[in-house]
């Protein structure tokens, strides 16, 4: 399997992203809240009915900042979720560095078992070679103390090392893999279940001002007829939106 280094910059950046737009949202909330307590100590100064259709527009107007905080609501579940897959994309990072390490480890064990294998096959030469002729003990054991710079022992250490270093790299090499195949999985879920969130509270965010727009618009009738027929056109356009919704979602 070929494996493919995780970098979470791109993720990392959008996470940051998707905070300041956040912050931003709760900013504005707090900016309309505001607004909001000015425009109704505004329309306690005022006479009727002017008053009280102020007031009945500054209550569509909180309504419509409740429906825009459940939209901000949606983000921050969004960027939840992104932010749990990059938690996961670190743990598959953390495992491919283990694994760098397991690797340069085998090629170090490797090549101990090669060189204590070479001087166990120098001695069997000079035991079998040359045609069977065996040379004298006294100079095999020098050429065996030349040549040999590891004890006997040696060449079985190294095989373990060996052995335990081809079992810990294919443990991690399934265990990587399992989690790679997780990850895939994970980052699909995360993005239908995120996006899906915020576009749900996109949807009803708009319905809700829709809403509360026409019922804005109604309300302001009741001042006269200045400018009445303006104020029709914009109902006759919210009902068009309306039955267009409603048809959308046959």
């Amino acid at each position: 399997m070929v494996h493919r280094p995780a970098d979470s910059r791109l993720l990392t950046n959008l996470l940051q992203q998707e905070k300041d737009y956040s912050k931003q949202l709760t900013q504005l909330l707090e900016a309309s809240n505001a607004s909001l307590s000015s425009f109704t100590a505004y329309a306690s100064a005022s006479p009727p009915p002017a008053s009280n259709v102020i007031l009945s527009v500054a209550g569509s107007l909180a309504a419509a900042d409740e429906a825009l905080r459940r939209y901000a609501v949606g983000v921050d579940e969004w960027r939840e979720t992104m932010r749990m897959l990059k938690d996961m994309e670190d743990d598959v990072g953390n495992i491919m560095r283990d694994r760098e390490i397991l690797v340069t480890r085998l090629i170090k064990a490797s090549k101990s078992s090669q060189k204590s294998n070479s001087g166990s096959n120098f001695r069997d030469s000079l035991l079998l070679g040359n045609g069977n002729r065996f040379p004298s003990s006294s100079s095999l054991s020098l050429s065996i103390a030349q040549h040999e710079s590891r004890p006997l022992s040696s060449t079985f250490s190294s095989s373990t090392k060996l052995a335990a270093a081809q079992s810990e790299l294919q443990a991690c090499e399934a265990h990587l893999a399992a989690k790679e195949r997780e990850l895939e999985v994970k980052r699909s879920v995360a993005v239908r279940d995120g996006l899906g969130a915020r576009a749900r509270a996109m949807i009803d965010c708009g319905w809700a001002w829709g809403e509360i727009g026409q019922e804005t618009l109604r309300a302001l009738e009741s001042l006269g007829n200045g400018g009445s027929n303006h104020l029709g056109s914009c109902y006759q356009l919210f009902r068009l939106c309306d039955l267009a919704h409603g048809a959308a979602l046959a």
